[in-house]
This record gives C-alpha cells, sequence and structure tokens, in this order.
C-alpha cells in the first residue's frame, strides 16, 4: 500500500476533491514514487501531522492524473493542469496557484522542470496514528506492507 504525505489542494472544505502535483528536475529520478500505478482507479492513504502525531486521515483515488511532462515555465505548468486537469467542478485560480509556497519555491529553481500531477476524491478515515509515518523520503511517498486499517 502507498502512502502519501499530504500535499495537495483541496478547494474547499466541503468538497472531497483533490489535486497533488510535484515539480523536478528533468533528470531527476523520484524515488519512491507510484509511477506506473498513478493512474485513475488507484488508491492511496493520506498521512497528516496532527495534534497526536502523523495519522492516516484519509484513503484518495485518483480520478484523473498526468503523466510526468516536461514544462518550459511555471506558467505553462498552470496552462497545462488548467487544460488536463480542471473542469467546471474543480479549478484553482491563477493567482492563487502562483502565489502556493510550494509553487513559488519551484519558480526559483532552473527550468525547463517535470510536472506530474493527479486529481484524487477523498474519503476521511481516523485519524489512525501509526507509528511508522514518521519519516519520509524526499518525494513525499511510502510504501508498506504494515498499514491495516
Amino acid at each position: 500500500m502507498w502512502i502519501n504525505l499530504y500535499s495537495g489542494w483541496a478547494p474547499s472544505e466541503e468538497d472531497n476533491s483533490h489535486l497533488g502535483w510535484a515539480l523536478w528536475q528533468p533528470k531527476y529520478l523520484a524515488r519512491p514514487w507510484p509511477t506506473d500505478e498513478l493512474i485513475p482507479g488507484f488508491t492511496y492513504y493520506v498521512c497528516e501531522n496532527t495534534k497526536t502525531g502523523r495519522a492516516i486521515t484519509g484513503k484518495a483515488t485518483v480520478v484523473d492524473a498526468l503523466p510526468p511532462t516536461e514544462v518550459a515555465s511555471p506558467y505553462d505548468v498552470y496552462e497545462l493542469l488548467a487544460e488536463e486537469l480542471f473542469d467546471d467542478q474543480f479549478t484553482i485560480e491563477d493567482d492563487a496557484w502562483h502565489a502556493n509556497v510550494y509553487n513559488r519555491m519551484k519558480s526559483q529553481a532552473p527550468w525547463p522542470q517535470k510536472v506530474t500531477a493527479w486529481r484524487t476524491t477523498v474519503n476521511q478515515v481516523g485519524p489512525h496514528v501509526i507509528r511508522d509515518l514518521g519519516r519520509f523520503q524526499h518525494t513525499g511517498w511510502k510504501r508498506t506492507d504494515k498499514i491495516a486499517l
């Protein structure tokens, strides 16, 4: 089972739609990463920091995904995601997208970069504090066979 250290975007508290994404240099090989699995239908657990420690707080199912794609600029990333993953039910305003802390940090890095993104529906669970959730690799993904909820 895959677990993602939550860093997604939800348009509102009431909506269970979320967007996850990552940007990286073209020669960087992200590991661990569910490269082949990150397609519609893929299910993983969401991990968040809670008052009592890191906990499983949701079960996410991918409804749409953009495979790793090279982009020339931060503005091209937004345009690509707007074209491929946004619709009448889920969109992020241009200004809000570029103001996001992660996107601001990545905009300062050399370009071109690669982007991958995925939309999910998230069903809330728990929170289930699990001891092995303390460390995640730089990618924010962890694979485990020890999870049983």
